[in-house]
């Protein structure tokens, strides 16, 4: 199996330039990819943003995710490939925490400079010691082969392990969540049980105690639905007690006997009446009907004083008074049996006391009624005794010996109504208990299920720590392995050659300042001061040597290199080509290759060379230009975004290979003659964005060859062929003025008449006619050269103006 390398870039959700970024169709790479782009085409972003994902995955710190968030929010998606697979579903994403396919990338940019060289260094720059793989190494290399896979298998087992991990876990968790939910159901609306927050933490909690301490389930209900109720139910109303009135007891009985026992003392008795108690009482209502009468309301017969007076001494003061006394005690008793039933008819409810208390209440009623009876019956006695009393009082009437009068007992149903008051006022406290049991019953009947779910865990946890023990010493043996050094004096010397050959002096030398770092010299002494092109030099060298098989560990890498030559050295050019091509080209070593560049005849120099070698031999490359495009977004929003094409290598596309000129004189005509009568904004943006770049280099390069004595000075070049030959066109001339004064700090022209957004195409067509006016036979070569009508280049013929002044 050959190492993976990338197949292509699906998307970049927001990076920079590159905002919802999705390629145009048909952009696959291959082993070797040459890109083209000018100046803020987002070549250079790109490159970027593969050097942070590979910086992010390499990362191992606990805020990687914080210290690379432009790398998270970038949303980048990479496809990559077995190029050895021929498969067409051979290609599978890549994410950024694989470690050993970002470390594989190495990119050469601004950055990579920056960090590893530092010129302005008072001594110097000092880089890293680049060593070169010896027998040493190469032992290590061998070992690392082995383990290496034995690290990825052991990492793989780990993953699995806290999947199952997750899962068994999960099963603990789901167990509280269900206990929890049983008791939230019971238990809802108890005003002692707060479901609201009870969840599967508290569950797990009491599991973990009883763990410990089987007692703390031992209240565990053993009457849920009892329980239940009693937790979830409401506390009852008081019961007040009516106090009954006072009842005659021994004291009336006794009361009854001194009045039955009494004896009327009289002389003056009528034996008639005393032996006859209804005649005495018939006589005694009588007296006092015929009081002041003189004749008998009965018999007519007249009513002597003697009679009247035998009468009143019969019926004198003490049986009166007798007679008073045992209806006093009379009333007393009826009041006495009157409260004892009225109190017994105020007996509360069975429904008005806790269910428990309800056969009390019932035990009580029962027996206050018997002994009501009782009590009712011995007063029926003692009363029936004193009205025999009250009629003959001459008489003696005798009570049972064993009666007794004894007030019914009301201590049982005080009793139950305390109990019940008790119970009231203990509701909340006997509410929670039942809480509480009802709790500790569901959970004690998981404790089972939760001890075989845990043992789950342990033993899955044990199986994670294993492995991570195993990774560990795996992990040191790598390091260990890994860090073993090499000999740095090979590297500083093969620096030291390739300086001398891509310069073409000697004075700078790289030197092994210690095993880890070398000093850049020149003639003895640390150099500094180095000029741009030997910036360019030391750091493109040093990456080429850093990424050489005797120099890098692990598979081969994927080499990304932006802009390698910049337009300040640009004398180096070939030789760092040449150095690239070497390395990267011919050396087949790195697994996949990447050169982004804004300078054309860099691109071009490799574009011929790869299809020539393609021609002759197994050549894998493609050729790409990224461009910036306005892209409409919404009601006046036309933000700029890249887009990456594939390069036709066709013999039409090839004629604009011949020089960069032939290249910007094609790209800017084609601005020209493909306008469309109805094109947008979007397409006014995209030909106003070639003047400032394509368009005055174009017309640079031209100015070059026709005013050879004005190279340096471009809008007094210009200022020469317009006047030149009778001069230009009046409208072309102002055009051309305009342009000079937006984009070349022209001093003349109308500054208060800026370029128009929907004149760009125009303008840029005046620059064909003022190149025309100076040499139309070039014109027509180029056109011919590069299959472009040059009537429709140059549009109607104008006017010419008049003198050779501006306009």
């Amino acid at each position: 199996m050959s190492p993976t390398r990338i197949h292509k870039i699906t998307k970049i959700d927001n990076y920079r330039i590159f905002q919802g970024w999705k390629p145009s169709g048909g952009v696959e790479f291959a082993r070797v990819n040459l890109i083209y782009g000018q100046n803020g085409s987002g070549k250079s972003t790109l490159a970027s943003l593969l050097q942070s994902c590979a910086a992010y995955a390499v990362d191992q710190s606990d805020d990687r995710d914080h210290r690379h968030d432009d790398v998270v929010s970038a949303g980048l998606q990479l496809e990559v490939c077995d190029p050895s697979d021929t498969s067409t579903s051979g290609s599978s994403a890549i994410s950024l925490n694989d470690r050993a396919f970002w470390g594989r990338v190495r990119v050469f940019n601004k950055d990579f400079v920056r960090r590893n060289l530092r010129f302005e260094e008072v001594d110097g720059p000092q880089p890293e010691a680049l060593l070169t793989i010896g027998e040493r190494l190469a032992d290590a290399e061998r070992k690392l082969e082995a383990l290496r896979p034995e690290f990825r298998a052991a990492q793989q087992g780990l993953d699995d392990a806290k999947v199952t991990l997750e899962a068994a876990q999960k099963n603990v968790g789901d167990l509280g969540t269900k206990v929890a939910r049983e008791i939230v159901e019971d238990l809802s609306g108890s005003p002692e049980f707060n479901a609201r927050s009870y969840n599967r933490t508290k569950v797990e909690d009491l599991l973990k105690n009883f763990e410990g301490d089987p007692t703390v389930l031992g209240d565990a209900s053993t009457d849920l639905v009892a329980d239940r109720n009693r937790a979830t139910s409401r506390a009852m109303e008081p019961v007040s007690i009516r106090p009954r009135g006072t009842m005659l007891e021994q004291d009336g009985l006794d009361d009854a006997r001194q009045l039955l026992s009494t004896s009327v003392v009289s002389n003056h008795i009528i034996e008639e009446l005393v032996e006859h108690a209804q005649r005495s009482r018939w006589v005694q209502q009588g007296l006092d009907l015929h009081e002041g009468l003189e004749s008998c309301l009965f018999c007519g017969q007249g009513l002597t004083a003697e009679r009247i007076n035998a009468l009143n001494a019969h019926f004198d003061e003490s049986f009166k008074n007798l007679q008073a006394a045992i209806d006093d005690l009379v009333k007393r008793l009826d009041v006495s049996v009157s409260a004892s039933k009225t109190y017994l008819d105020a007996f509360p409810a069975d429904s008005d006391l806790y269910e428990e208390l309800r056969e009390d209440l019932r035990t009580a009623r029962q027996t206050y009624d018997t002994e009501h009876k009782t009590y009712v019956e011995a007063v029926t006695q003692i009363r029936a005794a004193l009205t025999e009393k009250k009629n003959n009082p001459f008489g003696v009437p005798v009570l049972a010996p064993g009666l007794v009068l004894v007030a019914p007992s009301t201590e049982a149903l005080k009793k139950a109504v305390k109990e019940h008051q008790g119970r009231i006022d203990s509701h909340a406290k006997h509410a929670r208990e039942a809480a509480a049991r009802v709790e500790h019953y569901h959970v004690k009947n998981a404790a089972g299920e939760y001890m075989r779910l845990k043992k789950e865990v342990e033993d899955k946890r044990a199986a994670c720590e294993e492995l991570q023990d195993q990774m560990k010493e795996l992990g040191e043996r790598i390091m260990a392995l890994e860090s073993v050094d090499g000999d740095p004096i090979p590297g500083a010397a093969e620096l030291s050659e390739g300086l001398r050959g891509l310069l073409g002096r000697d004075e700078l030398k790289f030197s092994a300042q210690d095993s880890k770092h070398y000093a850049i010299e020149r003639a003895g002494d640390p150099a500094t001061h180095l000029s741009e092109g030997e910036q360019t030099a030391i750091a493109l060298l040093y990456f080429l040597a850093s990424v050489r098989k005797d120099k890098i560990q692990g598979e081969p890498p994927i080499i990304i290199i932006d802009d390698p030559v910049s337009s300040l050295d640009h004398g180096i050019l070939f030789g760092a080509s040449a150095h690239i091509w070497a390395e990267f080209v011919v050396n087949t070593y790195a697994s996949q290759v990447f050169l982004l560049t804004h300078n054309f005849d860099l691109f071009r120099h490799w574009l011929i060379q790869l299809e020539s070698r393609q021609q002759h031999e197994d050549c894998d490359f493609r050729a790409y230009e990224v461009t910036s495009v306005v892209a409409p977004r919404g009601p006046g929003q036309f933000p700029r975004r890249p887009q990456l094409r594939r390069w036709e290598t066709d013999k039409d596309r090839s004629k604009v290979l011949r020089s960069e000129y032939h290249f910007l004189f094609s790209r800017v005509a084609h601005a020209v003659v493909d306008r469309c009568g109805d094109e947008t904004l979007a397409d006014q943006m995209n030909a106003l964005a070639l003047i400032p770049n394509a368009a005055r280099r174009m017309l640079e390069a031209f100015l070059s060859f026709k005013c050879p004595g004005k190279m340096g000075s471009f809008h007094v070049a210009v200022e020469e062929v317009m006047n030149s030959g009778g001069g230009v066109a009046l409208s072309v001339r102002t055009r051309v003025e305009r342009y000079l004064h937006t984009y070349s700090h022209f001093d003349g022209g109308d500054i208060s008449q800026p370029l128009k957004l929907t004149e760009a195409a125009t303008v840029l067509r005046s620059l064909f006619q003022l190149m025309d006016h100076v040499d139309p036979g070039h014109v027509s070569s180029m056109c011919n050269a590069l299959a472009l009508e040059k009537d429709k280049l140059l549009g109607t013929p104008e006017p010419l103006s008049s003198g050779g002044t501006s306009a």
